[in-house]
């Protein structure tokens, strides 16, 4: 069994409702996501000076979500209305980075 072969088993446990994942509504389905607003708030400080980027960073499995969002893509959480600022995919985990177009 090869490194990567591990992870993903271990993606799993991961997102698990007993242990780190929650269920959310994203575009009318319900996922089991990890919601990580701490490393929303470190990721605006090392790569945004600072910068609130975003307003909810969520990691999902890529399997589980499909094809990966692109910036800009229009995405119900929960049922408000957001936009993608950021996708990222690792070993088979998108990290999403959503924000909300709150007009002038």
């Amino acid at each position: 069994m090869s490194f990567k072969d591990i992870i993903q088993s271990d993606l799993n446990v991961f997102f698990n409702l007993d242990e780190f994942a929650e269920t959310h509504t994203i575009d009318g389905r319900s996922l089991n996501v990890i919601v990580d607003n701490d490393r929303l708030q470190q990721r605006s400080k090392k790569e945004y000076d600072g910068i609130s980027v975003g307003e909810i960073l969520f990691y999902v499995k890529a399997s589980d979500f499909g094809e990966r969002p692109e910036q800009g893509t229009p995405m119900v959480f929960d049922g408000r209305q957001m936009y993608v600022f950021d996708c990222r995919e690792d070993d088979g985990v998108y990290e999403i980075i959503l924000q909300q177009n709150r007009g002038i």
